[in-house]
């Protein structure tokens, strides 16, 4: 994606084009103008959408008459979200792969109470393709604090909860500082796991087992030493860890890369040969089968720690960050024996949205004490977000146990570390060398043998 122009300083236009689609961002105020809606009293229609619950009569409606059989996949409405730098409410015709909303107009109501919104407060984010069914309009909210303020002020007192909430700093900054809660009012608490401390195994790798560095920023990720290098990982991984094994990439792009080169170098195969390899799919229609897929063949080849038939000792599943897998999976027991992580997943600092978002930050907000940019912790947490969404996947219960491999030197930052969740960064592994690495991984899984 290349930015062809910059006008925002002018508050008018941001313009990034792609070679399907040229993106625009507005300010609410020069949306509407363009739009001719600026001639609607929206208030008014809103007001009428909710006493006449018009979008539920619709659903109902649907529900009762419409035969769904008949709707084609590609004729489904989604809801867009901006690439964790803001609510995104989207309208347009969507991927087969987009929850289906039956009432479209459920929708259209959301997204022109977000048009009530204050100018400064959102931009209008719109994607004009080719064709109209891949084009989209997308509400994009750079002040959320605008909608939690009138909580903080009405409750004695709020409490907010999550399990991957970590990293905490912009969240207290955006949502409560900003709107004037003295930090003194702020009380925080993380709770550790409820697994014993021998139960995990964290490690921050930062050599592969011929001594390459495993540094996987944009620069040097697609060098062959490198692929090459974490395919040697992989395996010896596979050659000691039961049951299934997670591996997460930042990418879809960047697994295909990796596969592709592991085809060809006949690393697959040596990984194959120890455990199935399967890959996330794109289509959500084909996660149930993958899956089942994966877990029937850790069943039946190494769940439990046992050998399988051919020599297989379980199954590796090739995973993206953000995509399908990373949020609301859970690979407990055998099914995720081991998490590795490739990279850190930086989010494409060239989208719009992301960009318009790291702008208003760097506006509205002081820079931190260190004196870094609001809008650079922002980019930094979206990162690590994603990395705790996802290696979270496994140990789910009170019994389960796994190790979580953080393949990059990166991780070896205190920076980086400090933004994990307590209960990994107070018992990571910080390995320059891949020996000791792989000694601590087979003396873990050994004891735990003993003990079954």
């Amino acid at each position: 994606m290349r930015a062809v122009s910059d006008s925002n300083k002018s508050g008018k236009v941001n313009k990034t084009s792609t070679p399907d689609a040229d993106v625009k961002l507005l300010r609410l105020n020069d949306f509407l103008f363009t739009s001719g809606l600026d001639n609607i009293n929206l208030f008014k229609v809103l007001r009428y959408c909710k006493r006449s619950e018009i979008s539920k009569k619709l659903n109902g409606f649907v529900d009762r008459f419409f035969d769904h059989h008949l709707l084609p996949d590609s004729a489904q409405v989604g809801q867009g979200q901006a690439d964790g730098s803001g609510r995104g409410q989207g309208v347009g015709v969507a991927s087969g792969d987009d929850k289906q909303m039956r009432s479209p107009l459920m929708i259209i109501e959301s997204f022109l109470s977000a048009l009530t919104s204050a100018d400064k407060d959102g931009r209008i984010v719109v994607t004009k393709s080719a064709t109209v069914t891949l084009s989209r309009l997308k509400f994009l909210l750079l002040n959320p604090a605008v909608h939690f303020s009138p909580i903080l002020h009405e409750c004695r007192a709020v409490v907010v909860t999550g399990g991957t909430m970590q990293p905490v700093s912009e969240f207290k900054d955006q949502l409560l500082y900003s709107v004037g809660v003295s930090p003194s009012r702020v009380i925080e608490f993380s709770c550790g796991h409820v697994i014993p401390a021998d139960h995990l195994l964290p490690v921050a790798l930062s050599r592969g087992p011929s001594g390459v560095t495993f540094d996987f920023t944009y620069q040097t990720r697609d060098t062959t030493a490198l692929m090459d290098e974490l395919g040697r990982a992989i395996l010896n991984l596979c050659n000691v860890v039961p049951g299934g094994v997670v591996c997460f990439f930042p990418s879809y792009e960047y697994e295909k890369r990796i596969y592709t080169h592991w085809t060809t170098t006949g690393c697959l195969d040596k990984i194959n040969s120890k455990k199935k390899v399967f890959r996330e799919p794109k289509m959500a229609s084909q996660v149930e089968t993958i899956l089942t897929q994966y877990s029937r063949c850790i069943e039946f080849n190494g769940g439990g720690g046992g050998g399988g038939v051919g020599g297989l000792s379980g199954a590796l599943l090739l995973s993206v960050v953000g995509g399908k897998l990373s949020e609301g999976i859970n690979f407990s027991d055998d099914m995720g024996r081991c998490v590795v992580m490739v990279g850190l997943p930086y989010p494409n600092i060239k989208s719009p949205e992301l960009a318009e978002k790291m702008r208003y930050l760097n506006s509205t907000l002081p820079r931190d004490p260190d004196g870094k940019l609001p809008g650079q912790i922002h980019y930094e947490n979206l990162c690590m977000k994603a990395v705790n969404q996802s290696i979270g996947r496994s140990i789910r219960h009170a019994r389960d146990y796994a190790c979580i491999v953080l393949a990059d030197q990166r991780y070896s930052r205190p920076s980086v570390r400090s933004k994990l969740p307590q209960w990994i960064s107070s018992q990571l592994v910080v390995c320059e060398s891949f020996g000791p690495a792989f000694s601590s991984l087979r003396k873990f899984f050994n004891e735990k043998k003993k003990k079954t």
